[in-house]
């Protein structure tokens, strides 16, 4: 367990998050933020007592074979940093880093759709209003205009 332990590292960079765990058999998951769906914090009554907790980060990814086999959802794609002492911290990093993607527009496409908050900005509500005004009154000219 403590060979395992040791060999088991986590990074987070600004655009994924990459899990190394193994003795025998090494795996390496990356994970992108574009497709992070949720990010859980557990702690058993042992990990309470020692100060420690798991951090479970799931993203979409249409899973593999193996992933059926072994109970977990076929449909997502399951990173989990076991044992931290800083499960909370890492977690904040995380969802902060996930905002931070998602509001430089590489999030949720319903996004695009539903276009910005108009609430948030009247100065760019004002500006739309006085170029619409604007377009209308060009259209009106072009429309008298005799056709040439």
């Amino acid at each position: 367990m403590r060979l395992d332990y040791e060999l088991r590292w986590y990074v987070v960079t600004d655009r994924s998050l990459r899990i190394r765990s193994g003795l025998w058999k090494v795996e390496e998951l990356t994970m992108s933020f574009v497709n992070l769906q949720q990010v859980t914090v557990s702690q058993g009554p042992l990990q309470r007592l020692l100060g420690l907790a798991d951090l479970r980060v799931q993203s979409a990814g249409g899973g593999g074979a193996n992933e059926s086999h072994s109970g977990h959802d076929n449909a997502l794609h399951t990173g989990v940093f076991r044992g931290v002492e800083n499960a909370v911290e890492i977690r904040d990093l995380v969802l902060n880093r996930l905002r931070h993607f998602r509001e430089s527009g590489l999030g949720d496409p319903d996004e695009f759709q539903r276009g910005p908050d108009s609430t948030h900005n009247p100065d760019a509500v004002a500006a739309a209003r006085e170029l619409l005004a604007e377009t209308r009154r060009l259209r009106q000219v072009i429309e008298a205009a005799p056709n040439a």
